[in-house]
């Protein structure tokens, strides 16, 4: 593969992963203002955020069994394209009814690009450059979040909110142009019927769950809402565990007998959860816990996204003198010992050296994001790809949900509902970084040679 495409293919991907993740965080800051022009109240606009989450839940199932039966370039364009009707719905509303049709069309699009764009990945490349084009794929998909809070408040307070929508328009049509540029199809594989049983269970479980996880993190306790999300999900969880016995499951639960993936995706959904939960995290510590000014603390953010970034050009040479069990082992390690090391900040800290440290977290953050997006298909055989992605994703998803919820736990719990202070998130951050041990004990699984395949050959 040549220099320009092993980058050129990545990025696009990886534009369409930033468009998704603005979108996810951009609405936030403007809420308010939507729901006074949409005439609703603050709680009847949460609906539009739970009908994207719904939406992503049902569909991601589904994105590998739709690739491997259409094309996964054409479900990955499909996907851009429907992202771009609900989006232009959204902006177009004049009533709630409308605005949360938008989302749902926003979230069926997102879960659809993101899995199949992994499975794209893994099918350009050789699995030794897989690494680092995922690596290369995370850059933009990072900056997204990073800064959609920011881009949201700016275009809400000097624009319209209504173009928080409408920029989805010029990203998505550049998405679908560089897609057609610079991704090639691949072959269609035959595939089993369509599982509408097993795809409504996941559908349901998911839901659940989200809803149940969703509901602890903006209360921060266990409350009865909560409780019937979660057992619902749980009583799903058991339910598709039997039907997944049978061959055609849309979720196929026998691919955990590789242990490469059932290292990265059970083990590494400790790690998942932290990496999801710092998101929230970092911001309310920044702010609270130090002083810093909501700006300053979003400055932050943007540092640790540039850290992450800045680690691209050192992760092969890491990958080769260590190996992948080893590297995972000291990654999470040191990323454990970085979360207790932010305690030892104290209000009225220098801002640069807050700043260093969070870069430096960022540079590990990204080795832990890249190394476990190429271990996911290490050592899968090709025609199961497509179900390893969206078994893969599902996971990924609900390890994230579950890390901010716990978070937002244990921070209502020590603050008792009053505003946060530096001692309050003692407690939280010493819980996250005792899932970083769990995660490195949960590499010690790997036995020699696994990801292998992801280390080019020494001549």
């Amino acid at each position: 593969m040549s220099f320009s495409a092993s980058r050129a293919i990545p990025l696009t991907v990886g534009a369409c992963f930033f468009m998704e993740g603005l979108d996810s965080t951009i609405i936030a800051t403007s809420l308010p203002q939507i729901a006074t022009a949409l005439h609703v109240s603050a709680a009847e606009i949460g609906v539009s955020l739970t009908a994207y989450l719904i939406s992503v839940s049902m569909w991601m199932a589904a994105s590998g069994w739709l690739a491997d039966r259409f094309e996964a370039r054409r479900v990955f364009v499909s996907a851009i394209i429907v992202f771009i009707a609900g989006s232009m719905l959204c902006g177009l509303s004049q009533t709630l009814g409308q605005l949360i049709a938008g989302r749902f069309l926003q979230g069926m699009g997102g879960a659809l690009m993101t899995p199949v764009g992994r499975l794209i990945l893994a099918r350009s490349f050789p699995r030794d450059e897989l690494v680092r084009a995922m690596s290369y794929m995370i850059i933009p998909g990072l900056l997204g979040p990073t800064f959609g809070p920011l881009i949201g408040g700016w275009i809400t307070t000097y624009v319209d909110w209504r173009w928080i929508f409408f920029i989805n328009l010029p990203l998505g049509i550049l998405g679908i142009l560089l897609a057609m540029r610079h991704l090639e199809p691949h072959p269609v594989e035959s595939t089993a019927r369509f599982d509408w049983t097993g795809f409504l269970l996941v559908g349901f479980t998911l839901v659940a769950l989200q809803t149940g996880l969703e509901i602890m993190a903006s209360k921060g306790a266990f409350t009865g809402g909560a409780m019937i999300g979660l057992a619902l999900g749980l009583a799903g969880v058991a339910l598709y565990a039997r039907h997944a016995r049978r061959a055609d499951a849309i979720l196929d639960l026998r691919l955990f007998k590789y242990r490469t993936f059932a290292v990265a995706v059970l083990g590494g959904s400790f790690s998942r959860l932290v990496l999801g939960a710092t998101m929230f995290l970092f911001p309310l510590y920044f702010h609270f816990a130090l002083g810093a000014s909501v700006i300053e603390a979003g400055y932050f953010m943007a540092v640790l996204a540039f850290g992450q970034i800045a680690l691209r050009l050192g992760l092969d040479p890491l990958l080769k003198r260590l190996g992948i069990k080893k590297l995972l082992l000291v990654n999470s390690l040191v990323m454990g010992a970085l979360l207790i090391g932010l305690l030892a900040f104290r209000p009225g800290i220098s801002f640069w050296l807050v700043g260093a440290f969070i870069f430096l977290f960022g540079l590990i953050h990204s080795i832990q994001l890249s190394t476990l997006a190429g271990l996911n298909f290490s050592g899968i055989p090709n025609e199961i790809l497509g179900k390893a992605t969206s078994l893969g994703a599902v996971v990924q998803r609900l390890s994230a949900a579950f890390g901010i919820s716990m978070t937002a736990i244990i921070l209502g719990f020590e603050t008792g509902g009053a505003t946060p202070h530096f001692a309050d998130f003692i407690a939280p951050t010493l819980a996250l970084a005792a899932m970083m041990l769990l995660s490195a004990l949960s590499f010690i699984a790997l036995r020699q040679g696994d990801g292998d395949d992801l280390m080019k050959k020494r001549p």
